[in-house]
């Protein structure tokens, strides 16, 4: 029998293909100067905003990402949905290659926050995460970036 996921996974696993096919395409034109070059934001030293400069320091790193290094920081009820293999394999083939990133914008509070990050390649998405109590990443989307 499929193993079947809640709405709310569905959404992350939408989401995550949906950034996926913008995020790998190739870029219409390439940047020529520093004026294209999109500036960096703080990312405030909170609960969430700690878990969210560790995600974007895996995602520009130069080795893939793995499930043993996601599944410390993911809640068991979200890898009831969607495994840290699978959150491992998706960011290795989808978003990665789109490395280095840059964080241009940030909306959050101590327990979740909104990041805009912009890659090398295609356009910029938005990156959702929500903690619980623990600092377990209870929530994790990743979709097309929403206006400031």
């Amino acid at each position: 029998m499929p193993r079947r996921l809640s709405p709310y996974s569905s959404l992350a696993l939408v989401a995550a293909a949906a950034l996926a096919l913008t995020a790998c395409a190739p870029a219409a034109e390439a940047p020529d100067s520093a004026a294209t070059t999109p500036s960096s934001v703080e990312v405030p030293d909170t609960p969430v905003g700690a878990k969210t400069s560790w995600i974007v320091d895996v995602l520009g790193a130069e080795e893939d990402t793995t499930a043993a290094e996601w599944e410390p920081h993911l809640d068991a009820a979200f890898t009831a949905e969607v495994s840290a293999a699978e959150v491992a394999d998706l960011l290795n083939t989808q978003i990665r290659p789109a490395a280095p990133f840059t964080v241009t914008a940030y909306r959050g509070d101590e327990r979740s926050a909104v990041t805009t990050i912009k890659g090398t390649i295609g356009e910029a998405f938005d990156m959702t995460v929500a903690l619980n109590d623990d600092d377990k990443i209870v929530a994790f989307l990743l979709g097309p970036a929403s206006e400031p």
